[in-house]
């Protein structure tokens, strides 16, 4: 039996185990699975194929137990990490995403205007203004401008794009 099958079978199973009773399909499925079960048997095999089965049944429960509890923590740890991703996602400043690192957000809250010339990009992020001006014609580093009463701008998202790729931050962090 395949992966998929056997997951789909115990979430089924633990479905029925949440409810915390068999109903009448489930019982009469289990009693035709045991009866042909036992019919499949040699008639003096099947007395010691029940009482495997009942006391396999009974480890099989143990060993599930051991299961949820360890599943259990592993849920409540994931969920535990979820809700620090989104209170810190929340805690961020715009345009900054979960890997940036201190300085790529210190970078991006002192970012106070929509668009910036060369002149003042080369102020905010610390490279010469010619650099910049020659990565912008070329396509460097995802750097593009917006020309704006014909003076070449670049937006404060592409400002941002452009010193994570400048800088090797690649704003992932995981």
């Amino acid at each position: 039996m395949d992966s998929s099958k056997k997951k789909g079978i115990f979430v089924y199973v633990f479905q029925m185990a949440e409810s915390g009773e068999l109903n009448k399909t489930d019982q009469s499925e289990i009693m035709n699975a045991l009866i042909s079960y036992g019919r499949s048997l040699k008639p003096d095999e099947v007395n010691d194929a029940f009482k495997n089965i009942r006391l396999g049944t009974r480890h099989l429960l143990e060993q599930t137990e051991k299961c949820i509890d360890s599943a259990l923590d592993s849920v409540i740890e994931f969920h535990k990490a979820i809700e620090g991703v989104i209170t810190k996602e929340k805690s961020l400043p715009s345009d900054a995403t979960l890997g940036d690192d201190a300085e790529t957000i210190k970078f991006i809250d002192s970012l106070n205007k929509d668009a910036y010339n060369f002149s003042q990009a080369e102020k905010v992020i610390g490279i010469s203004r010619q650099t910049i001006k020659i990565h912008a014609e070329k396509g460097l580093h995802m750097l593009k401008t917006t020309k704006i009463s014909k003076t070449d701008y670049i937006t404060r998202e592409n400002l941002i794009i452009y010193y994570r790729d400048y800088f090797k931050k690649d704003g992932l962090g995981f």
